[in-house]
């Protein structure tokens, strides 16, 4: 599942900082404009996944248009994937003969199948 959330980084004292206006308290730093959108990455990833964890919705993301930066600042988008991330936990379905044949046949990857519909009537889809 990819989300996509804007970052707004500052530089300063020779280095950078950044934080998500949409989400309190998730903060990276890094050394370069390249390092700090990098790590900018694995703390969205973090935070999303402590989140979803907790059972708690993420919050709607704001068009980056909306964000104002001054300075040497600037507005970007961080994406990650979290759907290979946190702990996986074993689920036993029960599937019509019929059906579970055809997609076998068809090669269907049952785990990845089932993560993509949860997500999708869950209401994640709308993330980012």
């Amino acid at each position: 599942m990819n989300i996509v959330y804007p970052a707004i980084c500052h530089f300063e004292d020779g280095g950078y900082w950044c934080e998500f206006p949409d989400l309190d308290g998730c903060f990276s730093q890094g050394d370069t404009e390249l390092e700090i959108v990098e790590n900018a990455k694995e703390a969205l990833e973090g935070y999303a996944v402590s989140v979803l964890e907790k059972g708690r919705p993420l919050p709607k993301a704001s068009r980056i248009t909306d964000i104002k930066t001054s300075g040497n600042d600037f507005a970007t988008y961080i994406e990650c994937d979290i759907s290979s991330t946190g702990k996986s936990v074993r689920k036993n379905v029960t599937l019509p003969e019929w059906l579970c044949k055809r997609a076998e046949k068809a090669s269907v990857n049952f785990s990845q199948t089932l993560q993509e519909a949860l997500v999708k009537k869950l209401g994640f889809s709308s993330i980012g």
